[in-house]
């Protein structure tokens, strides 16, 4: 990590991932809607598509991983890193109790890195492995529950649907179930209600299509279930805290 003190302006990448390990520093780290206190031993985990900013109040020390897609392809952890929704880990965690453990990895792993001996980059592969089966161990039981079948339905019609439907009511009806079952479920499995669920899928395609799409905005607003642009304006600056054109450009 850079050791200067910085405000940056909201950014991402499109195709690789930062995994950001903090040993000293404060300040502020925005990922997406997420305010994180920046503090020692701080993970940050920045998806593909994502998008951060950092307000510094201390001077950083620490380690910044940022992972290409193609470095794990046909790895186990390919699957489970890229992809977009639900998101499959937190993008926030504070290690002091095993920071011995994750400050070791890093270290060890940047060493590989930097000596690049035969198969390095399996066994970088490999200490990633051990990282992230590490950072489940720190996740809270309701975040490794299994999710039950009414959820992966959920999920699979919002796949399907999420273009025209951004509403709870319709999805409990395409269930048969009803929406206070659907809330539920999305609360004890997830934290959060099925109509933030439905916003963050639909805010996850806004993005890809932001990305990787010429389409002007208000085709993508329509595209994307909105009545205009105003509309789609207005979900995605309270979504993420930027409008989609200032989104557009922030990501490299």
């Amino acid at each position: 990590m850079k050791e200067v003190i910085k405000t940056t302006n909201p950014h991402g990448h499109k195709d690789y991932l930062e995994i950001i390990y903090l040993e000293q520093g404060a300040g502020i780290h925005q990922i997406d809607y997420n305010r994180f206190p920046v503090k020692p031993h701080s993970l940050y985990l920045v998806m593909p598509g994502q998008i951060h900013s950092w307000e510094l109040t201390e001077i950083p020390k620490g380690f910044v991983v940022m992972i290409q897609q193609d470095f794990l392809l046909d790895h186990p952890l390919y699957d489970v890193l890229f992809q977009t929704f639900p998101l499959p880990f937190p993008s926030g965690f504070h290690l002091e109790n095993v920071h011995e453990t994750f400050s070791g990895l890093f270290r060890s792993i940047d060493l590989e890195y930097t000596k690049s001996e035969p198969n390095y980059e399996a066994v970088i592969q490999t200490y990633l492995l051990l990282l992230f089966n590490l950072l489940k161990r720190e996740m809270n039981a309701g975040q490794l529950l299994t999710y039950p079948p009414l959820l992966k339905r959920f999920f699979a019609a919002l796949d399907v649907e999420f273009r025209l439907n951004h509403e709870t009511k319709f999805y409990a009806e395409v269930l048969n179930t009803t929406s206070k079952t659907l809330n539920s479920a999305c609360k004890k499995f997830l934290g959060k209600t099925a109509g933030a669920v439905i916003n963050e899928k639909v805010t996850s395609a806004s993005k890809k299509q932001l990305l990787y799409s010429s389409k002007n905005l208000t085709e993508l607003a329509f595209e994307l279930g909105f009545a205009d642009l105003s509309h789609f304006n207005k979900f995605f600056k309270r979504q993420t805290g930027v409008l989609p054109g200032v989104y557009r450009k922030g990501i490299s």
